[in-house]
């Protein structure tokens, strides 16, 4: 008897010790959406002042300054000049937690055509149409309520703004000039404006996107090169599976949204699949070339890809024209997410947002990059859609396409959702 009741008292104690720790996180929450209430008329005007001054990769100095006195203002510690025109802010807690970053990227796209919002773009030949404004804006705003939150904040929280993520060299520069030797996460974490409705969060463990390689095929001039093309044509076309190319690129993107067949869906189209690209035989120097590039979804099979080339080629007529095959090497075209962190930072989400605008996703998306792998290799890491499509006002936030724009709604929902995020990462055991 006296055993059952001191298991008894136990739980008690145990269920008690848990209930105040929710309690005290719906508090946390419910004061970040107030604050994140509160600054957002303020974001909103950031956001469109990056929008009216954008600036490509490594030409982001007006923005890294906004960024800089930003932080500064907010009583963080900022570094600058990090890896080019990066920023870091360093947002310490009270009390012993687990260190979380949070990146944002800040450049901008060369594109002619024109804004279309009323606040367009002064820059020439240059627009935010990926949805970086947005992104920088929406970590700014992380910090600010988090350094509200601070005599609640027990670990440490870095706020990495990168430059020239449009260029795949940004995460590097800022890596190899020292960024982890000024920052120690546990843990990364980041977003991207997605075609979904505004406030809208999907997410997925390991690959977010197919993986994009190009390989050039070496010949020795041929007589008949008509025919070598078409075997070659012939090999790579043997690889294709379940998504073939038609047309513009376009033509298969615009279907990642379609709730029937894309991403979102568990039947989507866009599980496993090989697209073939741009392949063309041309003689240059007196080499013959054979140029490809394709999408795939699975790393083993990206692997085997040039073997089974070559396998092909030396069992075929053309084996005695045959020099090489260049392949690329690089993974850095999809951000890999951490299986057990994205079920973590999933259900921590879930807990307090509302759980209809958080879907999971079930494909790789496809012709589509992000260098924020690089920090994955670091650190184990989750990265992010965001919605911020409107379809009642027409409003369209498809990455690099001529008519992007953002339903600015979704800087709240953003802020709200991931502040609680980090918070309760940097306060976990």
């Amino acid at each position: 008897m006296k055993l059952k009741l001191i298991l008894l008292l136990f739980l008690l104690i145990i269920t008690g010790i848990r209930c105040t720790k929710s309690d005290e996180s719906i508090n946390n929450y419910h004061k970040i959406i107030a604050q994140t209430d509160a600054i957002y008329d303020d974001l909103v005007k950031v956001r469109r002042d990056l929008h009216i001054h954008p600036e490509i990769a490594k030409q982001e100095k007006r923005t890294s300054k906004i960024v800089a006195d930003y932080l500064r203002n907010l009583g963080l510690e900022v570094q600058t000049n990090i890896g080019g025109n990066g920023v870091v802010g360093i947002l310490k807690g009270g009390k012993k937690g687990r260190n979380i970053a949070w990146r944002a990227d800040m450049d901008a796209i060369k594109t002619d055509e024109p804004d279309v919002v009323s606040f367009s773009s002064k820059n020439e030949g240059v627009r935010h149409i990926c949805g970086h404004d947005v992104h920088t804006t929406i970590a700014l705003g992380i910090a600010n309520v988090l350094s509200q939150q601070k005599e609640n904040l027990k670990g440490t929280v870095y706020f990495i703004f990168q430059p020239a993520e449009e260029t795949f060299t940004g995460a590097k520069d800022m890596i190899n000039d020292g960024l982890f030797d000024i920052i120690h996460p546990d843990e990364v974490y980041g977003l991207h404006i997605g075609p979904e409705a505004s406030g809208v969060i999907n997410v997925k463990a390991n690959e977010l996107f197919a993986y994009q390689k190009t390989l050039k095929v070496k010949f020795e001039p041929n007589a008949n090169e008509k025919e070598l093309e078409n075997f070659m044509h012939t090999v790579l076309k043997g690889f294709v599976r379940n998504i073939e190319q038609k047309g513009s690129p376009w033509n298969i993107i615009h279907k990642i949204s379609d709730s029937k067949i894309g991403v979102t869906n568990k039947e989507t189209i866009f599980k496993d699949y090989f697209i073939l690209q741009g392949a063309r035989l041309h003689t240059d120097k007196g080499v013959t070339f054979y140029n490809a590039s394709f999408l795939e979804t699975n790393l083993k099979r990206v692997n085997n890809v040039p073997l089974e080339i070559k396998k092909q080629i030396l069992d075929s007529k053309f084996k005695d024209s045959f020099i090489s095959i260049e392949y690329a090497k690089d993974y850095s075209g999809t951000p890999l997410n951490d299986p057990e962190l994205t079920k973590i930072a999933s259900q921590t989400i879930s807990v307090f947002y509302n759980k209809e605008m958080f879907t999971p996703l079930y494909g790789q998306v496809p012709y589509f990059g992000e260098d924020f792998i690089y920090y994955q290799q670091k650190v184990p890491g989750v990265f992010f859609f965001l919605g911020g499509s409107n379809v009642k006002k027409g409003i369209t936030s498809m990455p690099h396409t001529p008519n992007f724009a953002v339903d600015e709604t979704t800087i709240k929902y953003g802020v709200q959702s991931f502040a609680s995020l980090l918070l309760e990462r940097a306060n976990s055991k």
